[in-house]
């Protein structure tokens, strides 16, 4: 069957057709998803306002100091009404035995360390008697020589005599010597075994983890039956009686906080607001941010702030002579003709799409999690507030509603 000219031709360009919309939409660029925003305006007298992170008091992990298998763990009632092992989100007591390791090894060594301190003082004990023998002997001798002496130097007695005589007080006071060593190693001894007995009971005190204070047990790693080493982290726990809300102020606002500061705190979660004192300012910035890292601590004796939870608060009432354009941190990037300068996107829809134009602006002071535009934008215009890092200049945007 003979096919027609017609039909080559027909193939022909659909294939050209086809090859020519694969290379186009190969050449597109991909469409990237942004959270959307509008330039805003920081009214006269408006206060500054920050976000804040809450975290515990207190944070520790909690590791084994002496090595062997897990015998016991701490049990609790559960919600069902059975007994289980503690584990994250049980509330337990400052004191409470959280693990045993198996202790009938190191009590044996406590044992033996006991014995050998015993040991040690009676063999102490015995050298202190002989150097008492060896020093009387020596002082019954010392007396014959001297009166030895006395006579030979007169002529009262021969010499073969007073030999005798220095010899015994020369044998005698080594013996003082040989003793009086023997004690000095008998104590060191005892030394040695009343350290290596206080060294087994510590260990053996080690054989189980407490918790340091009244809190939370944020995670178990261990089990019945685990072997452990003297240095595997158990348990970890979080002090929450007082919480740490954390906030950052850039330096044209550090004049606004200071120690001992009466704050309020405000809690999405809560139906009121917390309040703290401002209790650390860091000394310096932070190097990359260059904002400087604030704490107020926080009362929390019904546990209701949780380690984790976002919430906000104000710093005073800033008095501006006229009002500020502001655009979010996260909508600010390098300007794609000048690596020096700054710029964000602008939204433009052209027929029913969404395009990221970016426009070079100049910046002014941050604030809060803003910062202040000086020129480039005006007021109400929509910008990419999250994602222009990964956009291009003109590129297609998907653009989510902003926060």
């Amino acid at each position: 069957m003979r096919l027609g000219r017609n039909f080559h031709l027909t193939l022909a360009g659909a294939v050209l057709s086809l090859t020519g919309c694969n290379r186009q939409a190969a050449m597109e660029p991909s469409i990237q998803t942004v959270r959307a925003g509008t330039v805003a305006t920081i009214r006269q007298d408006a206060p500054e306002r920050y976000s804040t992170t809450i975290a515990p008091v207190a944070q520790v992990d909690l590791a084994f100091k002496s090595a062997g298998l897990i015998e016991r763990i701490h049990q609790v009632r559960g919600a069902d009404g059975r007994m289980r092992s503690v584990q994250a989100g049980d509330q337990v007591a400052k004191d409470t035995e959280l693990a045993q390791v198996r202790a009938v090894d190191y009590q044996q060594r406590v044992d033996q360390a006991t014995a050998q301190v015993a040991q040690s003082e009676a063999q102490q004990a015995q050298a202190q008697a002989q150097l008492a023998q060896a020093r009387a002997n020596f002082s019954e001798a010392e007396i014959e020589y001297k009166r030895a002496a006395n006579l030979f130097q007169s002529a009262s007695l021969v010499k073969p005599q007073f030999d005798q005589a220095k010899g015994r007080y020369e044998t005698a006071e080594a013996s003082v010597k040989a003793a009086e060593a023997a004690v000095k190693g008998a104590e060191a001894a005892v030394v040695t075994a009343q350290a290596a007995l206080s060294q087994s009971k510590l260990s053996l005190s080690d054989t189980s983890v407490r918790a340091p204070f009244d809190g939370w047990v944020t995670a178990r790693n261990v089990d019945l039956g685990s072997l452990v080493g003297n240095a595997t982290v158990g348990f970890s726990m979080i002090d929450t009686h007082l919480v740490k809300a954390i906030f950052a102020v850039p330096d044209t606002s550090l004049g606004l906080v200071r120690l001992g500061q009466r704050q309020t705190v405000m809690l999405d979660t809560l139906q009121h607001d917390l309040r703290g004192v401002v209790t650390s300012i860091a000394p310096q910035a932070d190097p990359k941010t260059r904002v400087f890292s604030v704490e107020v601590t926080l009362e929390n004796p019904r546990s209701e702030a949780k380690p984790g939870m976002i919430g906000s608060l104000t710093l005073g009432a800033v008095r501006e002579p006229a009002p500020r354009l502001v655009v979010p941190l996260g909508a600010v990037v390098r300007a794609p003709s000048d690596p020096h300068g700054f710029a964000v996107f602008r939204l433009v829809e052209r027929e029913g799409r969404n395009y990221a134009e970016a426009q070079v602006i100049q910046i002014g002071q941050t604030i809060g999690n803003s910062i202040e535009v000086t020129s480039g934008l005006s007021a109400g215009q929509r910008i990419v507030s999250l994602g222009g890092s990964l956009v291009r200049n003109g590129q297609e945007v998907r653009v989510l509603p902003g926060e």
